[in-house]
């Protein structure tokens, strides 16, 4: 919230774009934007031209679903606080280490894109099961009601049986770096791409679970 804050005030120090000049001389050419009205319409006009979109709408969908389980059913319900901090660090460590190895791993020239495609969809079915079955297994061992009260002894780092619980946490977020890579494949524009990005946040918000 702190650094949130300061970047709203440092954003009034920016010079009007319009009286930037650069070193030669020149002005900021200004890109004109398209009205909501244009937006809007463009994303009914995706449908018209690659109604193959609506297969993404499941990998959409599944984007941001699981950050209330996370956080909420898994990290605040069974460790302390400060092993929360710790938890949290490591997810989205691993998030980004997820980020970049199936994003180095899918850019790569030596294999052909449709085979790369193919393959990410294959890996991610299996990651799905096997990360989301080992959770499965973890969570039966306990319920949100036993888990509530304030008598009950949370997890701590230094308490024996983390270890496990703890490379799940990761995992999960490790996952959560699975690829938006196939929404860029096509041949298309950057416009139909952005369009696409804005399907992939509308779908994604509507499945976010806002559980206490």
């Amino acid at each position: 919230m702190v650094l949130t804050f300061i970047g709203f005030l440092l954003a009034w120090t920016l010079v009007d774009a319009q009286k930037v000049l650069r070193s030669d001389g020149s002005k900021v050419v200004l890109m004109k934007h398209p009205s909501w009205k244009s937006e809007i319409i463009g994303l009914y006009e995706v449908f018209l031209t690659d109604p193959w979109v609506v297969f993404l709408f499941p990998m959409f969908l599944a984007s941001n679903w699981f950050y209330s389980y996370h956080f909420n059913g898994v990290n605040g319900a069974k460790f302390n606080i400060r092993t929360r901090a710790l938890n949290g660090v490591l997810y989205w460590l691993s998030q980004m280490i997820g980020a970049f190895v199936f994003g180095y791993a899918l850019d790569s020239k030596n294999i052909r894109r449709s085979i790369r495609a193919k393959g990410a969809l294959v890996v991610l079915f299996a990651i799905t099961l096997a990360i989301w079955g080992g959770g499965y297994k973890w969570q039966t061992g306990y319920t949100r009601g036993e888990t509530s009260p304030k008598t009950y002894v949370k997890l701590d780092w230094t308490s024996k049986g983390y270890v496990g619980p703890m490379f799940l946490y990761m995992f999960y977020g490790f996952y959560d770096g699975k690829p938006t890579w196939h929404m860029c494949i096509s041949e298309a524009d950057n416009t139909f791409h952005s369009r696409l990005a804005d399907m992939r946040l509308l779908v994604s918000r509507t499945s976010l679970d806002h559980t206490p």
